[in-house]
């Protein structure tokens, strides 16, 4: 065979052979190791389909671009797109879906390097593979594929092939579900659909478009009493000394022992805000947060019940949009110079809005609130008078992509943003501690926070079930008029301190607490009561991915030998 360069003939020498071969095995590949990975998993018709779709792909781009060379130009970015969502799939059995566009349209990076630092292998794997294609198909000489020998298909081949397919493809439609799923699960086409709908789906659920609101026809009796949910960020159980860590970074906190009712296991449903946040606002599971419509949140059900509410947020006003806020008095302040990794504005921004809102008077009130807490950048998250632990300076913004590299610095860091986070619940508690009528404090952060140079892997957001990223601190403090009116209530807390406690038992509880009902309230969930039952069973949600509870076989506290 001759091909054409400049008017001037030339051999097609054997290596466009090999490299068409190659590069035809490198589009089969992903298909091929999907099909295999889900033969336990699906029915016949499923794997079929899987196998049918791209063949049936293949021949409509060939009918386009008519050489191999530009055929497999324009088949690279599936070739991309395939890789990814076949190594998704055969790392946890199931395609890229709902909850993983939640994660990609709303990861911050301290998050995607979460996700990415278990990918290390093979992403440098992919990309080696993308480049060696790449090189392969601008190669190739303009050789026709459906004439001309040697390695054109022919058409007499493919009218061949097209006519086997029929019979296979009436085999595969006879079911319309196991066609569908085939199609969704197939990484060519899967891939496609999941850029074309299950990415603008969860970016348009990020606005609020998936909310479906209905009323709880909750209902209250009882006087004037005020109660107030903190949800943190990034905060990790073992770095509190009022969980005995060796450093004092809580030391108002352990003033507090006798005072307020700290939980001793409680663990994040998810290592994601996007997740968490919706989680412990709505009472929605892990097991059910697919991006479903949510039917209302807990301000909803207080300002039903009779509550003025207040909304005071210090974070990505995303979460509060997802979730449908409509708060009496909502304190957001806009920041046009954020930083790459999330807002600078510190968290006591808010104590202005939340004395006005605690002077209030006349009406039962709830106050939510949503810090930054120890969200990375962690030296942002204090200002240079917390600077407790190490050097003065701030921490470089890229240090977290180090892994190990700065770790002292970030573990100081870290330190002292937990210090400022003690010293800011200092500012709520004791000026809710002048309140004469019943009052509550609920802090319950949205995830913990890997440090490397403790637990080798850093930040949170990764596939894998990481202790530090789930394992919390959390509290409920009370003031005496609650606890003289509610002695029931505090008794019940104490009781279940010891207890895990998840993430959707927040809603209940904190209903509870309020003295709400409703006729879907789920006494079970609610650790202020003693009929709560520990939801150990039910799976967390890594990255995106739903993953069982790994219990620790050391003891809690054994990492912190290596703080000074």
């Amino acid at each position: 065979m001759m091909g054409h360069r400049g008017g001037v003939a030339f051999p097609v020498h054997k290596w466009a052979n090999y490299s068409c071969v190659l590069l035809g095995a490198c589009c089969a590949a992903p298909v091929l190791a999907t099909a295999v990975s889900q033969v336990p998993l699906q029915t016949t018709r499923v794997i079929v389909t899987i196998l049918l779709v791209p063949i049936l792909v293949a021949f409509l781009i060939a009918a386009l671009t008519r050489t191999w060379r530009r055929f497999f130009l324009v088949y690279f970015p599936l070739f991309l797109l395939s890789s990814l969502c076949a190594a998704y799939t055969l790392s946890y059995g199931v395609r890229p879906g709902q909850p993983f566009a939640m994660v990609l349209v709303t990861a911050s990076w301290e998050e995607i390097v979460g996700i990415l630092s278990f990918y290390q292998g093979p992403l440098l794997l992919m990309l080696v593979s993308a480049a060696v294609y790449l090189f392969l198909a601008l190669r190739l000489p303009h050789m026709p594929m459906f004439s001309g020998r040697p390695i054109a298909l022919g058409f007499t081949g493919v009218r061949a092939m097209l006519l086997a397919s029929l019979p296979v493809t009436a085999y595969a439609a006879c079911n319309s579900a196991d066609l569908i799923d085939g199609i969704a699960t197939n990484p060519v086409t899967g891939g496609v659909v999941f850029l074309a709908d299950e990415l603008p789906r969860a970016a348009a659920s990020m606005q609020g478009s998936q909310l479906h609101k209905v009323a709880y026809r909750a209902q209250r009796s009882g006087g004037e009493e005020v109660h107030i949910l903190v949800v943190g960020e990034s905060a990790r159980r073992d770095s509190w000394s009022v969980y005995g860590y060796r450093r004092p970074t809580t030391p108002y906190l352990e003033k507090l022992k006798g005072e307020a009712v700290f939980l001793q296991d409680a663990v994040a449903d998810t290592n994601l805000t996007s997740m968490s946040v919706p989680i412990i606002l709505t009472g929605i599971t892990p097991e059910q947060f697919q991006g479903a419509a949510l039917r209302g949140n807990l301000l909803d059900l207080a300002k039903e019940a009779g509550y003025g509410t207040a909304w005071l947020v210090n974070q990505d006003f995303a979460m509060s949009k997802y979730v449908g806020i409509h708060a009496d008095h909502l304190t957001y302040r806009l920041e046009a110079g954020k930083s790459l990794f999330g807002r600078v504005t510190l968290d006591e921004s808010l104590l202005s809005a939340y004395s006005t809102e605690i002077a209030r008077t006349g009406a039962p009130r709830f106050i939510g609130m949503h810090v930054m807490g120890s969200h990375w950048v962690y030296s942002r998250r204090y200002p240079a008078s917390f600077q407790r632990f190490g050097s003065a300076g701030p921490v470089n913004d890229m240090a977290i992509f180090a892994q190990g590299n700065d770790g002292a610095a970030l573990l100081d860091a870290y330190d002292n943003s937990v210090t400022y986070t003690d010293w800011f619940l200092q500012q709520l508690i004791e000026r809710a501690r002048g309140l004469k009528v019943p009052a509550t404090l609920t802090f319950f952060p949205d995830h913990g926070e890997n440090l490397g140079l403790l637990d080798g892997a850093v930040g949170h957001g990764g596939p894998t079930y990481t202790r530090h990223a789930f394992e919390i601190p959390a509290f409920v403090w009370v003031n005496d008029a609650f606890r003289q009116a509610h002695p029931q209530k505090v008794a019940a807390m104490q009781a279940n301190a010891s207890k895990e406690v998840r993430s959707h038992d927040v809603f209940a509880t904190v209903a509870d607490l309020m003295g709400i009902t409703w006729p879907e309230a789920t006494p079970l969930r609610s650790f202020a009561t003693d009929k709560f039952v520990p939801d150990t069973q039910m799976r967390h949600v890594a990255g995106g991915v739903l993953v069982p509870r790994q219990l620790p076989a050391e003891p809690a506290v054994a990492t912190l030998s290596h703080v000074p």
